[in-house]
């Protein structure tokens, strides 16, 4: 076993290790690269924004439903025509 383990290490030793390289590893972008990464900018955005927009308008329907009379929904205290609703 041992003259295996020899003669493989001294095929090793003459051969040496070789290393390959590209000539450009990272080529420079070109134009479609970066029409789409600027529809996936505005893809991710738009992901965003409507997951945003939801969740206020769900916590605005939330505030409006459970406070009705609340100032913050745009009703007037006093003025008890603005919160009439028809299940009242």
């Amino acid at each position: 076993m041992y003259p295996v383990l020899l003669a493989l290490v001294s095929q090793a030793q003459q051969e040496g290790i070789r290393f390959f390289m590209l000539k450009n590893p990272e080529p420079t972008p070109s134009l479609a690269w970066f029409i789409l990464n600027a529809f996936f900018f505005v893809g991710v955005a738009l992901v965003i924004t409507i997951g945003i927009g939801i969740a206020f308008g769900s916590f605005r329907f939330w505030l409006l439903s459970k406070f009705p009379n609340n100032k913050f929904n745009g009703a007037d205290e006093n003025d008890l025509t603005k919160t009439f609703r028809l299940t009242d």
